[in-house]
């Protein structure tokens, strides 16, 4: 299957997980998720924009960082992160990102059911 830009549903959320800004949310599979992938999406920060800390038990999140500077708080430990670099989380471990750089971070988050 092959899904077309044009044919993604995009959306700014706000607030995310008590974060900072407006993120943009590309979903990557708008006609269901496969599998067990529970969320797949291309996300767009502007400098400053962040996704609250939150835990994942049950599921596994990989964010691959595209594009910009972050820092993600890694189980409370801070580590940034840019170009080429993955953050995995799961088995009941949390994490939390924001945007660092002076452009915008691009990256792609999929959520995995265990």
């Amino acid at each position: 299957m092959v899904v077309k830009k044009a044919d993604m549903k995009v959306e700014k959320r706000s607030a995310w997980r008590g974060g900072d800004g407006a993120i943009e949310c590309r979903h990557l599979a708008p006609q269901g998720n496969p599998a067990k992938w529970r969320f797949a999406a291309e996300l767009t920060f502007a400098p400053g924009d962040s996704i609250g800390e939150h835990a994942h038990s049950g599921e596994t999140e990989l964010y691959y960082v595209m594009e910009g500077e972050g820092t993600v708080m890694d189980n409370g430990q801070p580590v940034q992160v840019g170009p080429g670099d993955a953050v995995f989380t799961g088995g009941g471990a949390s994490h939390s990102i924001k945007n660092t750089g002076d452009g915008i971070l691009r990256l792609l988050a999929l959520v995995v059911e265990e």
